[in-house]
């Protein structure tokens, strides 16, 4: 089957264990060594990736003191290895063969220069597919952030403003920063991207005034005599060290075509991922290291929003005919509901699922200004609409349940809040967020029953809740316009994981240390919208 690294599973094995025992439950073969530059001194935090293209998996580690690496609990198979650090590379055509519980030992020597594209000319700059093919297709070490080029937007209060506006599903930075245009073009594009609807969300949502104001800025700042942007300014990329270096990343292919957009865990850790572009739910178990995949009945389908329930039942939203889904693996059973449609008309959509202890079922409502439950029970839908939601279409986005059984959400567009809802009387209480156009997203409750949620716009936060006062502490994320997405929580270490869409990381946050550890994407522009923790492994990170 052909296969894509764009499209995979990320495991993250964090350091929250000694690696030596993490690395000793594991079996399989094994391939380690020592990395070292070109004049064979070792090297600490260089990028090793360790590739089978025959199983679609790739591992990236880093090393350690002495440049030791270790690779561990690999399939059989042919495995193509390579180091990266600073501008240099090992050969890239180097492979081994790996059988049984073999310990293979390859050194790798970083003696080459990467292979990086030259300057971008002027008239590449003026069109924006070229510019966007040479930002991407730089060698993986090489190529820029999100959060990287929001750094080459003049005029910080304009960073915040163009993250929150045009990178909502995509990241759009990379047809505005390399662009030259005059402001009629800018403000030609603007207009498409306005009429016209990404997939199945609406188009650019921005109004008369925010659109010549954004027109006036891109004339100014990316008009036609407007000098290059520095693609090599965070050239060579730089090494990973300290708690970063410890992680581990698994990757696993999906099929052409899948477009994943959530991924969700159940109590035996098997990773389950909708399929929206296939119309099909996968289950990836990490033990036998197998993909199944579970086309959804029904005609043409796009599933998104994934979640397991406490029986380890999947619910999920069923795009194009608008109906919440359920499907159990123990019966192989699917069951849908039509969503009830939004009180403005139009069709509804969610983000995420939650779960209360009552067995109800708990979504925010993109469309709609409201909160909906569904009980299993009743078969029946409530909807609470949210008092912000007469400012406008203010966008209930995530979710999270606190220590009382009250459902928390996000607003992300116009009101700037959170909201808390009380299951017993439908009580809504709104909280203003401190730091404004913090586009909030996904969120999630810590073992204390915290609220923490990221700030999406702006320089990128970190924001905790109290549950019972509603006062909002902010952290900034150490990257700066990390486009911090979503929340989970390691509820056995109470440790925070977010994710920085922006800036291809996800992050780990100690609530009692204040600190941060963040660790890099092996795959750029990987766009991870939903990041989940193992409940019962929580040093793994899907």
């Amino acid at each position: 089957m052909c296969r894509r690294a764009a499209l995979s599973l990320f495991l993250v094995c964090s350091l929250a264990v000694p690696l030596s025992r993490l690395r000793g439950a594991e079996s399989g073969g094994s391939i380690a060594g020592v990395v070292k530059d070109a004049s064979g001194k070792p090297v600490a935090g260089a990028t090793v990736k360790v590739r089978n293209n025959d199983r679609g998996v790739t591992v990236t580690v880093f090393s350690q003191a002495q440049g030791r690496y270790s690779a561990t609990n690999l399939l059989p198979g042919k495995y193509g290895v390579q180091g990266l650090g600073g501008n240099f590379q090992s050969d890239p055509n180097t492979a081994v063969e790996v059988s049984g519980t073999q310990a293979v030992t390859l050194h790798l020597a970083l003696a080459l220069r990467l292979d990086v594209q030259g300057p971008v000319s002027s008239s590449q700059l003026a069109k924006n597919r070229v510019l966007r093919n040479h930002l991407q297709h730089r060698h993986p070490q090489e190529g820029l952030t999100g959060s990287q080029l929001a750094e080459l937007v003049p005029d910080e209060p304009w960073r915040g403003t163009l993250i929150s506006l045009c990178t909502d599903c995509h990241h759009t930075l990379f047809w505005i920063v390399p662009r030259r245009a005059s402001r009629a073009e800018w403000r030609t594009s603007i207009e498409v991207m306005r009429h016209t609807p990404y997939e199945f969300y609406r188009s650019l949502e921005i109004t008369d005034q925010q659109r010549e104001e954004v027109a006036d800025y891109l004339a100014k700042n990316f008009g036609p005599a407007a000098p290059p942007p520095d693609l090599d300014r965070y050239l060579p990329r730089p090494w990973v060290t300290g708690e970063a270096a410890k992680g581990v990343f698994t990757e696993y292919d999906l099929p052409p075509g899948a477009e994943p957009h959530d991924v969700a865990v159940d109590s035996q850790g098997i990773g389950w991922v909708d399929e929206g572009g296939l119309g099909a739910i996968g289950a990836f178990d990490p033990r036998s290291r197998t993909y199944s995949r579970i086309p959804i009945p029904g005609g043409k389908s796009a599933p998104t929003a994934i979640g397991v329930d406490p029986q380890d039942r999947l619910w999920f939203e069923e795009r194009t005919q608008h109906k919440l889904v359920r499907y159990d693996p123990k019966t192989q059973v699917f069951k849908s509901w039509p969503f009830p449609q939004p009180p403005q008309g139009g069709w509804a959509q969610i983000n995420m699922v939650r779960f209360l202890r009552d067995g109800t079922v708990w979504m925010p409502q993109i469309r709609g200004n409201q909160v909906l439950k569904f009980d299993p029970a009743t078969e029946k839908f409530t909807q609470y609409p949210v008092p912000s939601g007469k400012l406008g279409e203010v966008q209930v986005y995530g979710m999270a349940i606190d220590k009382n059984q009250r459902v928390w959400f996000t607003e992300r567009r116009l009101s700037n809040k959170i909201g808390a809802l009380d299951p017993k009387t439908g009580e809504i209480t709104e909280f203003d967020v401190p730091t404004p156009g913090a586009n909030p997203r996904r969120m999630a409750a810590d073992a204390e029953g915290q609220i923490w949620f990221p700030e999406y716009g702006g320089v990128g936060k970190l924001a905790m809740s109290d549950y019972r006062t509603g006062k909002i502490t902010e952290y900034p994320t150490p990257t700066k316009y990390s486009g911090a997405y979503c929340v989970d929580v390691d509820k056995k270490n109470n440790l925070i994981w977010v994710n920085e869409m922006l800036a291809d990381k996800i992050a780990r946050f100690d609530p009692r240390t204040k600190t941060f550890v963040e660790y890099p994407l092996p795959t750029r522009y990987s766009s991870v919208r939903r990041i989940e923790v193992d409940p019962n492994r929580p040093t793994r990170i899907w």
